[in-house]
């Protein structure tokens, strides 16, 4: 499905009901919307680890501007804020009330963005794998998971170096390296191939976009329950910046899962929608569907 919000069409999918039968009344169930990361990905990333979500929640599968099934737009709004304001944009065009967002690697950027911007306006929160650490922090997991190699070659990508054999270099080498799961990712293969990708968002990301992400002056504003998960042994949002990212939340629980990489709802999805499920029971809601 799409929706039209200012100047471009949003895709999204839908599982799961708002409202469901409880004898003599309809029960109400919150909504999660669901933001990829990549950036340039698309909503595909979360099929089908949320399938279970919606035993207990509405879930909004959603591609944001430039990605997937939705819009490009152009570069020039590419940008966190733009991003986070479709989202409320995209939940007032739906009449969404109390929205949770849950953001995995640079969705949760956008779902914090949002939560800087419009915090009374959500539910709350969830941010999977979000925080980037230290340059430091994220070359010495990199090279105690893949050794020198891997060390440099994440040193180059990261530091914006923009040739055909550093991004190959980087997929064969270092992505692996972000799963943690005997044996690899089972689903990973055809889960990137399920991808529609804008490779222009990845590499505005690269040379743009994550030098300007700076949200810690304004973490105070983040009022919403906020949740965030953080692998153990993630090669790039690392346990030491979601502990300080915890820290600076007012309302925030950091939940460490042990023996996983980048991506708890990827990695240990029985885990994460279990930690999702206890988050929302202790939300106190505010809105009626009648």
């Amino acid at each position: 499905m799409r929706v039209a919000i200012g100047d471009i069409s949003l895709y999204f999918d839908v599982d799961g009901c708002g409202l469901v039968p409880d004898g003599p009344t309809m029960a109400e169930r919150p909504t999660v919307i669901a933001l990829h990361g990549g950036p340039g990905a698309d909503h595909t990333t979360f099929k089908p680890v949320l399938d279970g979500v919606t035993e207990y929640a509405q879930v909004i599968y959603l591609d944001q501007r430039g990605s997937g099934r939705s819009d490009r737009s152009g570069p020039d709004l590419w940008t966190w804020e733009r991003w986070a304001d479709d989202v409320i944009a995209f939940c007032d065009a739906l009449d969404i009330a109390e929205p949770v967002l849950l953001g995995t690697s640079a969705g949760g950027w956008v779902a914090l963005t949002a939560a800087v911007r419009h915090s009374a306006r959500l539910g709350g929160i969830v941010l999977d794998s979000v925080m980037p650490g230290a340059m430091d922090e994220r070359l010495a997991i990199m090279e105690r998971l893949g050794g020198a190699e891997a060390r440099e070659i994440a040193r180059r990508y990261w530091n914006g170096e923009a040739t055909d054999e550093i991004r190959e270099a980087y997929s064969r080498v270092c992505l692996p390296l972000y799963s943690r799961r005997p044996g690899g990712d089972p689903d990973g293969s055809d889960r990137l191939r399920r991808i529609r990708w804008n490779p222009g968002v990845l590499e505005h990301f690269r040379q743009a976009l994550a030098g300007s992400f700076d949200p810690w002056p304004r973490l105070g504003r983040v009022t919403c329950p906020t949740m965030i998960l953080a692998g153990e042994h993630d090669p790039v949002a690392t346990v030491p910046a979601a502990r300080r990212l915890a820290a600076a939340l007012p309302a925030a629980r950091l939940n460490v899962v042990p023996d996983v990489g980048h991506g708890i709802f990827r990695e240990d999805p029985d885990q994460a929608c279990a930690l999702l499920r206890d988050f929302l029971a202790g939300i106190e809601w505010t809105w009626t569907r009648g």
